[in-house]
């Protein structure tokens, strides 16, 4: 007998029709031409309602997969039962308590944030970089932040936290800006356009979920990261079915997807000569930086002058390429202190510092801590 599911998804973006496919691409591997389901789909927030939800119910659905912000008061009467239900990227206070036959998927917020940061480091065109949350800071913004401030900080540079398309003024210009979502960014080019402000020359604009609907109708057209949407959709699927189909009911499952790529358009592309050589040289740092390298290897590889190396450097990244190479190997240093019990004079010959007190009376002075003292305090937060 075939199952009945209830889906709500809002099928108006890239985001809900992937999640779609992803569901379908599940059932067809799974089952072949004939799944066992037979789907109800809801395709708007206003189509999902509590008497929708209670009808369902009272109808003897079997599973629920719901995708759509704004409907979590619908959702009420089905989080005070124990129908089989999966959650993609929605947190309904209603559900907290919920203990059995519920499952919550999310688009990893800490590989949005951290591609996005690798993405600008790695044009090398940015000189300093912002992250501009989502309305009201929604918890998914606070997490994606700290995956590019973190990624950022570890690769020698800061990240400036702006809550306003308006605040973004007050950046200077060469800042490369990371949005929350396309809805943020989109008011962000806005708002820069307005002031007649170069993008991507003056501010490069990055957004996350590639709508294409907003990405294409931005003006320049809006470079964004998309999630795996469709690996969302798969993992529901496979979730609902296990548990549908369970003897008895299921624990709390917590599932993330990555990303599945970066859309590149004119709100981050100009990248002159001087940035290609930029990206040439930090490509080389990341790769050598531990290995004992100095700037003259580095301008070797470039196949220009110093002088040339230097200036561009500098002008593009705000930093000389010694610094960007100590940068790296500090990078390397902290992350050997918490996640290794190595000694720290074999850490720093590792690292590239041939004098360990050198390292050790540079990390003092950068970090405000001595090496130990930043392991142990790496450790705590680990526990």
């Amino acid at each position: 007998m075939k199952k009945k599911v209830f889906i709500a998804l809002r099928m108006a973006g890239i985001a809900g029709q992937s999640k779609l496919a992803g569901i379908f691409r599940y059932l067809s591997e799974r089952y072949g031409e004939t799944p066992p389901w037979n789907i109800e789909l809801m395709r708007t927030r206003f189509d999902v309602t509590s008497e929708s939800v209670s009808n369902a119910i009272n109808r003897g659905v079997d599973g629920f997969i719901a995708s759509i912000p704004g409907i979590e008061d619908s959702l009420e009467d089905l989080a005070k039962n124990e129908i089989p239900t999966v959650l993609a990227d929605m947190k309904p206070r209603a559900f907290e308590n919920r203990e059995k036959n519920i499952a919550f998927i999310h688009n990893s917020a800490a590989d949005i944030g951290r591609e996005g940061a690798l993405y600008f480091l790695q044009q090398g065109i940015a000189r300093s970089y912002a992250f501009l949350h989502a309305e009201n800071k929604p918890y998914w913004s606070e997490a994606r932040f700290a995956a590019f401030r973190d990624t950022l900080v570890d690769n020698g540079f800061w990240c400036n936290e702006i809550h306003s398309p308006e605040e973004a003024l007050k950046l200077k210009k060469g800042t490369a800006v990371m949005a929350a979502n396309d809805d943020t960014a989109f008011k962000l080019l806005d708002i820069l356009n307005a002031r007649k402000i170069k993008i991507p020359a003056d501010f490069a604009v990055l957004g996350v979920d590639n709508d294409t609907i907003i990405c294409e109708n931005a003006k320049p057209r809006l470079s964004s990261i998309q999630p795996d949407f469709e690996a969302e959709g798969f993992m529901a699927a496979e979730i609902l079915d296990t548990m549908m189909n369970s003897s008895s009911p299921m624990p709390v499952q917590k599932l993330y997807a990555g990303v599945k790529c970066i859309v590149r358009r004119e709100s981050t592309a100009e990248i002159s000569h001087a940035g290609r050589l930029v990206q040439k040289a930090i490509a080389y740092i990341d790769t050598h930086a531990t290995k004992g390298i100095n700037v003259s290897d580095v301008v070797a590889h470039l196949g220009c002058s110093r002088r040339l190396a230097d200036l561009r450097f500098r002008q593009l990244q705000g930093r000389s390429i010694l610094e960007a190479i100590v940068d790296k190997r500090l990078s390397a240093v902290r992350h050997r202190l918490v996640e290794t019990r190595d000694m720290i004079d074999n850490i720093a010959m590792d690292c590239g510092f041939e004098n360990p007190n050198y390292l050790k009376n540079l990390f003092k002075k950068r970090y405000s801590m001595t090496m130990s003292e930043f392991r142990k305090a790496g450790s705590l937060l680990k526990r």
